[in-house]
């Protein structure tokens, strides 16, 4: 069961991780085209809307699907007032129960809401509102169902190391969300 898990956390957390190295390069994308739309629009008095829209689709697939590695780094928003001081198993079981209790449920009920929207837009081929927008809207909608399933992985990941952790695998507690950080909350008891 223990090589199981292991296995399966390191391959999410390796397919996370890709998709993390990725898409950073992405966020340069997104900083050329705004300069771009910026120049032409007040230098050359030009407006393109699909080239508007298109650093808006950039940054929406960067941050839909870069949240897994955000989670997988330990990058996300925490309070970390008493997470830090906790020893490893306080906080396994703390990590575990969020996933299982609050991640988990939130993400089945947002790809539960958001597959009706997601295949209405494909049934027609849903292309931009705008004149002389992006088409493949339906495309860009699909995000939502993609960032719904590599969130959950991530969270089956994080529930695996935890359960490793638990169970006293070393490299489990070594590994986000579980190894604490360098510095002084390194003093923290284990």
């Amino acid at each position: 069961m223990a090589h199981a898990l292991r296995g399966f956390a390191l391959f999410i957390d390796k397919l996370n991780a890709a998709l993390g190295r990725y898409l950073s390069g992405l966020v340069w994308a997104i900083a050329i085209v705004c300069a771009v739309v910026v120049v032409l629009r007040y230098v050359f008095l030009i407006s393109f809307t699909w080239m508007q829209e298109l650093y808006v689709w950039i940054h929406a697939v960067v941050f839909l699907t870069a949240a897994s590695f955000a989670m997988l780094v330990n990058a996300h928003v925490r309070v970390d007032i008493l997470y830090n001081k906790w020893s490893l198993k306080t906080r396994a079981i703390v990590e575990i129960l969020g996933a299982v209790f609050f991640t988990l449920p939130w993400l089945v009920v947002l790809a539960f809401l958001t597959w009706p929207f997601v295949l209405d837009s494909w049934k027609i081929l849903e292309g931009s509102s705008q004149p002389n927008g992006l088409p493949g809207v339906y495309l860009f909608r699909s995000l939502l169902l993609v960032f719904c399933a590599l969130m959950i992985l991530q969270c089956l990941a994080v529930i695996a190391r935890g359960i490793l952790a638990l169970s006293g695998d070393k490299d489990a507690a070594n590994t986000p969300p579980y190894a604490l950080p360098t510095g002084d909350a390194a003093e923290a008891k284990n």
